[in-house]
């Protein structure tokens, strides 16, 4: 039997966190929100920005490391998810484990893709390159739609594998 990694048991920690600080009055059940979190990954596995764009309340808050700040409605959620398909145009999820409460559902996954059309302000070297990281996003869920979600990763990990510590 492999033994869980540290760092594994530390992202699952700092998510169960993130769900008990995301407690919202809500209606509906664990089901719902394990069905909310599958699509969400279906949806981006489609690179459907559209439909993953109806899964959040209208003023939804997303937070991540690819950004400073908390992105807030469903526009930029649109185009957070437009950068990252357009960027990674095979940008892929696969789950490793979902934890859903009936206001929140905790994704453990991992995503990978070659970085093929970095934005302009991405240095040419990291063009090109493979990635493969692991994630958490928790979700806080009311009435059936998205209403916050934060992701964590490891933005080292990225970088090492962008070639940006082999930099001179």
């Amino acid at each position: 039997m492999k033994k869980p990694k540290i760092k594994n048991c530390i992202h699952l920690i700092i998510c169960c966190i993130g769900v008990f600080t995301l407690s919202v009055a809500n209606g509906q059940s664990s089901k719902e929100s394990k069905a909310i979190a599958t699509k969400w990954i279906e949806l981006i596995n489609k690179h459907d920005s559209v439909g993953l764009t109806a899964l959040y309340s209208d003023d939804a808050k997303i937070i991540s490391p690819n950004w400073e700040g908390i992105k807030v409605g469903q526009s930029e959620v649109r185009t957070v998810f437009s950068r990252y398909f357009s960027s990674t145009p095979d940008l892929q999820y696969s789950i490793d484990n979902i934890i859903p409460t009936d206001t929140a559902v905790i994704i453990e996954y991992h995503f990978f893709g070659k970085l093929s059309n970095p934005e302009n302000t991405t240095p040419d070297y990291m063009r090109g390159k493979k990635y493969t990281l692991s994630a958490c996003t928790v979700m806080a869920i009311r009435k059936g739609k998205i209403i916050r979600q934060e992701s964590y990763f490891d933005q080292v990990a990225f970088l090492k594998q962008m070639g940006f510590f082999e930099q001179k």
